[in-house]
């Protein structure tokens, strides 16, 4: 099988395809239906891709389309799912699904929620944990992802989704960015609403 990988981060996830027998093109940039056409792509794994796939870029993989998400859908939706989780006391966790004409909207193929020790870790090192966890759930999974035969289960309830200009505004309370201890990202950020 030809599978697409669309990821900035791809030595792990093209290790786990290629160890089930697959041949992998490795993309990061848009992509349309001629370039699937064009490469005889098979199946599309979306990992980290900041492009949407359209519908007609996915009619010629026939459904055969999932994305690794690091978040416990349906709860953050959208961009930086790792802050959100920790500002809205969401679930933490990855979860892979199939791509639909939503964002992060397909059925739930695998799943796992990630507890996120907030006294101890950063944002920058629960994303990695989480980077981590995602990549491990697919290595377990794709060689019966590839089958096509899971069709998982429809999310259940509203969940949350945020655009990344959003995070914006909580800039302010990671004096260190992304190496900000997250229970001092906490505290700052429920002083920052109580100021409101």
């Amino acid at each position: 099988m030809k599978v697409l990988v669309l990821s900035p981060y791809r030595s792990s996830i093209v290790s786990s395809v290629e160890r089930c027998g697959d041949e992998v093109l490795v993309a990061d940039k848009k992509i349309n239906p001629e370039y699937i056409s064009k490469n005889n792509i098979e199946y599309i794994v979306s990992f980290g891709y900041r492009y949407i796939i359209t519908p007609e870029t996915l009619d010629p993989v026939r459904g055969l389309a999932i994305n690794l998400h690091i978040s416990y859908l349906p709860y953050n939706k959208g961009a930086h799912p790792n802050l959100w989780s920790n500002a809205e006391e969401t679930p933490s966790g990855v979860t892979i699904h199939k791509v639909d004409e939503g964002l992060d909207t397909g059925n739930i193929l695998f799943q796992k929620e990630v507890p996120i020790n907030q006294s101890v870790e950063t944002f920058s090192s629960s994303y990695k944990l989480l980077v981590s966890e995602i990549e491990r759930l697919f290595d377990l999974n794709w060689c019966y992802l590839r089958t096509g035969e899971c069709s998982g289960w429809r999310q259940q309830g509203q969940g949350t989704f945020h655009y990344a200009r959003e995070a914006d505004a909580l800039m302010s309370c990671l004096p260190s960015g992304w190496d900000t201890n997250i229970a001092d990202f906490k505290r700052r950020y429920l002083e920052m609403i109580a100021a409101d």
